[in-house]
């Protein structure tokens, strides 16, 4: 029996609530802590439906940035555990207050500073001789990227090779929004937004290599065909994942991140970069400052705007080459997740599922004592078993498949 606090009622929070609901022989007691109260309330209200009044939710509105505020909050409510599905702006004011009044702490996205672009996990790794001082657990960026293509990194290590050479992640949201949706993020448009105009990075040979930007017209790209969702355009970019991955694979040469997306999605997000709407620093607007991203963010469509229509499937994976008893071998390792099945059992899409579930398997295994250990970590580290991971995942929500291929695919075996 576990009283758990979790912050944010987003497409995130909102799928993780409605699956935390299904299993309240763990999560006997959820508090459920967003500045809008307006969204939590239907959130409780579609879980009552769904649940027939089996779960409640204990609602409360504030804003968890201001550190004293969520500290007397946790105080009153005295949780086991906190889930942050909330801004990453946020991670380390929470973590702080988590480490002063004592509890267990995870997240789904690495820090961020609003007031510049870029992310890193840096700051919260920086936190972890202060967790293991207190006897505390802290697992940052349990979602799916990053988190599950940590965990099928990790897999792989463990199980099915004796070294790893290359890794290649690969998100393909293969969905269709309705035709009247022109331009919409697969998540937080701010968030979503600034990482995407960021340069292009990926780590090999024991350094960082850089190829222009997403936004470039000639950034790079492959063709590949995922298993369920089809045929996409994934193209190079830098993701969170890529920053601790290398430090626990040993002898690891190379690890890149590849995303789908479409032309006009492009065209869209070169023209919005181009006329300054991606800006993040305050502009003057007839005496009153407005930051352009937030107004775009604003004013661009919502989940909720596009779930109920939002059709076909996503593919999130690794492509992974190295030797096992002196032979090269080549797997790969993915999820495939509807976004018409996400929306029906949880009134949220597959870009939401994704994330969530993996973040109740997470929460899960740390109530169940099944993962555990002191100070602040990923969900690759060694003292975590991903196989116990994966198996939990699968009974939450999210299946997975080991895929043997021949070779590493056309385009990932190039050089860029």
């Amino acid at each position: 029996m576990s009283r758990i606090l979790v912050i944010g009622c987003g497409n995130v929070g909102s799928v993780g609530l409605h699956k935390m609901a299904q299993f309240p022989d763990v999560f006997s007691e959820i508090h459920v802590v967003s500045r809008t109260t307006e969204k939590m309330e239907a959130t409780r209200d579609s879980i009552l439906k769904r649940s027939k009044g089996k779960v409640e939710l204990a609602l409360h509105e504030g804003n968890v940035g201001d550190g004293k505020d969520f500290l007397k909050l946790l105080k009153k409510i005295k949780p086991v555990l906190v889930v942050n599905w909330g801004s990453p702006y946020d991670n380390l004011v929470v973590m702080d207050a988590c480490l002063e009044y004592g509890v267990n702490y995870i997240d789904t996205a690495c820090y961020e500073d609003p007031a510049k672009y870029g992310f890193s996990y840096k700051l919260q790794l920086a936190k972890d001789k202060d967790f293991k001082k207190k006897k505390l657990l802290a697992i940052t960026g349990a979602g799916f990227d990053p988190g599950v293509s940590n965990i099928f990194s990790a897999y792989a290590r463990d199980y099915e090779f004796d070294a790893i050479d290359t890794i290649d992640i690969l998100d393909c949201n293969g969905g269709s929004k309705d035709k009247k949706i022109k331009f919409a993020p697969n998540f937080d448009p701010e968030i979503n937004l600034r990482e995407l105009i960021l340069p292009i990075k990926f780590w090999e040979n024991g350094k960082w290599e850089q190829r222009g930007k997403l936004i470039d017209e000639d950034a790079p790209y492959i063709d590949f065909d995922f298993p369920e969702a089809g045929n996409f355009t994934p193209y190079l970019m830098y993701h969170e994942e890529l920053e601790t991955i290398p430090t626990h694979i040993p002898g690891l040469k190379r690890i890149r991140f590849w995303m789908t997306f479409s032309k006009s999605y492009l065209t869209y997000l070169r023209v919005l970069y181009e006329v300054g709407l991606t800006r993040i620093d305050p502009i003057d607007y007839n005496g009153t400052p407005v930051v352009p991203v937030k107004f775009l963010k604003a004013i661009l469509p919502k989940g909720k705007d596009f779930n109920k229509t939002y059709k076909g499937k996503t593919n999130i994976g690794n492509v992974i080459a190295g030797t096992k008893d002196g032979k090269k071998k080549v797997i790969y390792i993915y999820n495939v997740c509807d976004h018409a099945e996400a929306f029906k059992e949880t009134g949220g899409n597959a870009i939401g599922y994704t994330t969530a579930i993996p973040t109740v398997a997470c929460a899960k295994l740390v109530l169940d004592g099944k993962w555990g250990g002191v100070g602040v970590k990923n969900t690759e580290d060694k003292s975590f078993d991903p196989k116990v991971f994966l198996e939990e995942m699968a009974k939450t929500g999210l299946t997975w498949t080991v895929k043997k291929l021949k070779d590493v695919p056309k385009g990932l075996d190039k050089e860029w």
